[in-house]
């Protein structure tokens, strides 16, 4: 944009920023100094492996589980629903970063996936017996599953509840 162009913007108040993948125009300043907003950025979502030797690489350097979701990301409604209410918010991926290394095993039906990892992930859904989606599975840095879970409406509070009840579960008060 020339020099021209951005002034005739700045005067006119129609900047756009990206912010999550959309644009939304910038807050217009009502008096003295510079225009503020009271929206926080978005937290950056935690890093997605799409091969199990990645993340289990990953899970033995940081001593965390792994989140092993089983999904059919363009096309299952509802894997659509628990990536839309749970995996992109800002609940779910502060709680991840804490505490999952996160692997996505996809078997989607539009996007383009090369046949190596298509091969892999259908592997992967034999060998751990994946019968529905989404199933979310918990495995040790070694590939040991430990739980399992799926979409669960009640956003990610619950979700996140549930599935730290997987990876810590209580054990029940010793009989007197």
């Amino acid at each position: 944009m020339g020099s021209r162009s951005l002034a005739a913007a700045a005067i006119a108040g129609v900047f756009l920023f990206a912010q999550a993948g959309r644009a939304q125009e910038a807050p217009r300043a009502t008096g003295p100094g510079p225009a503020t907003t009271s929206k926080q950025p978005p937290t950056p979502a935690p890093k997605w492996f799409t091969s199990l030797n990645q993340a289990q690489a990953e899970a033995q350097k940081s001593r965390k589980p792994i989140l092993a979701d089983f999904t059919g990301s363009d096309w299952h409604p509802e894997c659509i629903k628990l990536w839309k209410e749970v995996f992109n918010t800002k609940q779910f991926n502060d709680w991840a970063a804490k505490n999952v290394v996160l692997l996505q095993l996809d078997f989607p039906r539009k996007k383009q996936q090369d046949d190596a990892t298509r091969k892999a992930n259908s592997d992967l859904a034999a060998k751990y017996n994946i019968k529905v989606f989404p199933t979310v599975l918990f495995l040790t840095a070694e590939g040991q599953p430990v739980g399992t879970t799926g979409y669960q409406p009640g956003g990610p509070a619950l979700w996140t509840k549930n599935a730290q009840n997987i990876l810590n579960p209580k054990k029940p008060a010793a009989k007197k």
